[in-house]
C-alpha cells in the first residue's frame, strides 16, 4: 500500500496537472470504488465543479473542488490517478473517468478494486478522516505527546507507530527503516521507550519521510 511519501509524490503531481480545471462529466465503470453507494448521486456531486487544490491527510488524497465540496480518494493496495488525453474507451482496470472541460481525462484506475471515493459538503462528516491521529511530519510529533498517550501501554512499538489512530501516514516500509536508524527493536513495548528514544524516532521519522518525498516516494 502506498505509504505517506507515495501518496505526498501524487498529490503534487496531481496538483499540478488539475488545478483550475473543471469536471464537466463522471463515467462510472465499477461501482466499487464509490463508498457511499450511490453512483447516480455521485456524478451528481461532482459535475461542473473546479479543482481548486489537491493536499494529503494521512493516506488520504482530498481534492477541494469549487463550489465547495470535497472528493476523498485512498489508493489503498493497487488505485492510482491518470491525468491523460481523451481516450476512445476505458482500459481493462479504469473504474471511473473524470472528463474535463480542458478535453482532458482524470482516471481512477485500480486493479483489485480495493480504492475508495467519496465525497463530502464538510470533512467533519468522514469518519474516516476523523479517526486519524497526528501527522508525523507535524509539530504535534512531540516526544511528549507519545509519553502521554502510550506512558502505560504494553503495546509493541512497531505496531503502535503503524496505528493510524496514533500516527497517520506510516507503514511498514518506513517504520522498519525508522526503528532500525532508531536503533530500537520493534517488539519493544511503548511503556519501555524513553523520551530520548522518542526524540531519536521522531528526528529519523522526519528525515526519512522528507528524503523519501524529495525521491517520489519508494
Amino acid at each position: 500500500m502506498p505509504e505517506l511519501p507515495e501518496v505526498e509524490t501524487v498529490v503534487r503531481e496531481l496538483r499540478e496537472e488539475i488545478c483550475g480545471d473543471i469536471i464537466s462529466s463522471v463515467e462510472i465503470f465499477r461501482n466499487n470504488p464509490i463508498v457511499q453507494g450511490d453512483p447516480d448521486t455521485f456524478q451528481e456531486q461532482l459535475c461542473g465543479r473546479k479543482f481548486m487544490d489537491v493536499r494529503r491527510r494521512a493516506k488520504y488524497l482530498i481534492f477541494n473542488l469549487e463550489p465547495k465540496r470535497y472528493l476523498v480518494a485512498h489508493l489503498r493496495m493497487t488505485g492510482k490517478f491518470i491525468v491523460s488525453d481523451s481516450l476512445p474507451e476505458p482500459t481493462k482496470y479504469n473504474r471511473v473517468w473524470f472528463n474535463l472541460k480542458s478535453g482532458r481525462l482524470m482516471i481512477f484506475d485500480d486493479i483489485r478494486c480495493f480504492g475508495t471515493l467519496e465525497v463530502y459538503d464538510d470533512l467533519a462528516d468522514s469518519k474516516s478522516l476523523q479517526k486519524l491521529g497526528i501527522e508525523p511530519l507535524s509539530n504535534a510529533m512531540t516526544p511528549d505527546y507519545f509519553k502521554k498517550r502510550l506512558a502505560f501501554s504494553k503495546r509493541e512499538i512497531k505496531p503502535v507507530l503503524l496505528d493510524q489512530k496514533v500516527v497517520a501516514g506510516l507503514g511498514n516500509i518506513y517504520v522498519s527503516e525508522i526503528l532500525f536508524r532508531s536503533r530500537i527493536h520493534p517488539q519493544r513495548s511503548t511503556g519501555s521507550i524513553t523520551k530520548k528514544e522518542w526524540s531519536l524516532i521522531i528526528k529519523h521519522t522526519k528525515y526519512i519521510l522528507k528524503a523519501a518525498i524529495k525521491n517520489n516516494g519508494t
